[in-house]
């Protein structure tokens, strides 16, 4: 008795619906919780039916409760209030003590049913939202690439008649204009990678002559900043390949780009090799590692989300958008690859990614190319060897020549007029003497802001005051 008891009272307090029916479909007990629910009076509720409780399931008169609620079958229904009202429910019958009877458990489900639909309708319409916001960018990008073109053009065309500061002010629309083309292809590119329209195209190339075309590319800023290039390439690479080479450029040219960027001194080095080859794939390793200013760990952690750089100051100094290693970071993906990074802060960078490729028929796998690119393979060692920190040590050996090969070129440059290669041999003195005393650094700052305004004989004479203050802090040199 107290079982049955015990029994009854768990049944009326559960949050579930609790009907106790026969075979005919008669109700013979209801708990609380459904009288609350289904608004009867407990006792005329054992006077309803179960088809009159579930009526759509019961629209077959030929349907039997027993045939339709089975012991065991979970099922959504509707089940009907007494004001002719429904809601969602959830459903289970179980066979009762006695022959011919069952039990139904029935919860609930009309707040999970709304917020289904509201979760559905908030990712409706954030789709729809993305949807026009990627439409409207790739709209504007493109209207933007119009005016761009043109300025460039006419930039282009007035370069040939004008010397002297006109010169070098139209030199600067052409790098606006660079910079402005760039961005706009960074934002088209996070645009049809966010809305899945992106593709990888599969043609055949030279994955050598590949190579050679992108350290050309960046060999004008390497020589301009004085910096030394390394580059290590496994000849038992393929030379015919068939992916996305302009992807794989893309890659390559984004973080050999930053390597050069972020690096004031030292060097910058790129690696490929092959770690893997089956009979039609080849899986390529690269790597790409400068002596920079590195980065926290906190700073790594974020730095492959969009529209975010390692630090505020980065985009101050540097520029950029932040979008280049999260564009990065998805086409290596989409290639089957992975992309990781190794760095400490003033000690510099390294980038380390793999793609997937398949073998080309133009020739042989294993042919080792001959031309010109053999000319730009170097294994002139790690450019982490010669990390900034050697540098920056003011007045040690490292430091103390690396300021008088500068010097003597900054002093060159300005004889020259080559105002650009002059401002950043001034950019690397002042990194140079960043660890040194406080008038230095002043000294330095001064020189650099008069070589900026390209006056001559201020930038001369500014050189003189800096080369002498060295010499007497760091001696002859």
């Amino acid at each position: 008795m107290e079982k049955e008891w015990l029994s009854a009272l768990i049944a009326d307090e559960t949050v579930e619906l609790v009907l106790v029916f026969n075979a005919e479909g008669s109700i013979l007990w209801a708990n609380r919780t459904a009288a609350d629910k289904l608004e009867y009076e407990r006792d005329s509720l054992t006077e309803c039916d179960i088809k009159q409780i579930f009526r759509q399931e019961f629209r077959n008169a030929d349907v039997e409760p027993f045939e339709k609620l089975r012991p065991g079958e979970l099922q959504e229904m509707a089940a009907y209030r007494k004001n002719g009202s429904c809601f969602p429910v959830r459903v289970r019958a179980f066979p009762g003590n006695e022959e011919g009877i069952r039990i139904l458990l029935a919860e609930d489900i009309s707040d999970r049913k709304s917020m289904d639909l509201r979760s559905r309708k908030i990712r409706q319409d954030e789709e729809e939202n993305i949807r026009v916001r990627n439409d409207f960018v790739s709209n504007v990008t493109h209207e933007l690439r119009t005016p761009v073109n043109g300025i460039r053009g006419h930039a282009t065309t007035l370069l040939d008649g004008v010397d002297g500061e006109q010169k070098k002010t139209v030199e600067l629309i052409l790098y606006c204009c660079d910079n402005i083309s760039a961005i706009i292809n960074n934002i088209l590119d996070y645009g049809k990678l966010g809305s899945g329209k992106f593709t990888i195209e599969e043609k055949e190339f030279d994955f050598y002559t590949m190579m050679d075309r992108v350290i050309a590319t960046h060999m004008a800023e390497i020589n301009k900043k004085e910096l030394r290039l390394n580059v290590e390439v496994d000849r038992k690479i393929p030379q015919f390949l068939v992916g996305d080479e302009l992807r794989l450029v893309q890659i390559l040219n984004n973080l050999l780009s930053n390597a050069v960027k972020f690096t004031m001194i030292g060097a910058v080095g790129i690696v490929a090799g092959k770690t893997k080859q089956t009979q039609d794939e080849v899986e390529l390793f690269f790597m790409v590692k400068d002596s920079g200013i590195g980065m926290t760990q906190k700073e790594q952690d974020k730095l492959f989300q969009s529209f975010t750089q390692a630090d505020a100051s980065i985009t101050r100094r540097f520029g950029g958008t932040g979008l280049g290693l999260a564009i990065t970071k998805q086409l290596v993906e989409l290639m089957q690859g992975s992309i990781q990074v190794e760095s400490e802060k003033g000690k510099g960078s390294t980038f380390s990614f793999s793609v997937r490729m398949k073998l080309g028929k133009s020739g042989d796998a294993d042919t080792t190319p001959q031309g010109a690119y053999q000319s730009l393979i170097s294994l002139a060692g790690d450019p982490q060897q010669d990390q900034e920190g050697d540098f920056s040590r003011f007045g040690e050996p490292a430091n103390k020549e690396e300021l008088k090969k500068r010097m003597d070129k900054l002093i060159l440059s300005i004889e020259l007029g080559t105002w650009d290669k002059a401002e950043v041999l001034a950019s690397t003195v002042k990194e140079l003497v960043k660890n040194s005393d406080d008038e230095m650094r002043r000294l330095v700052l001064r020189m650099e802001m008069a070589i900026r305004k390209s006056n001559y004989q201020k930038s001369i004479d500014a050189c003189g005051v800096v080369k002498e203050a060295i010499i007497q802090r760091v001696g002859e040199f």
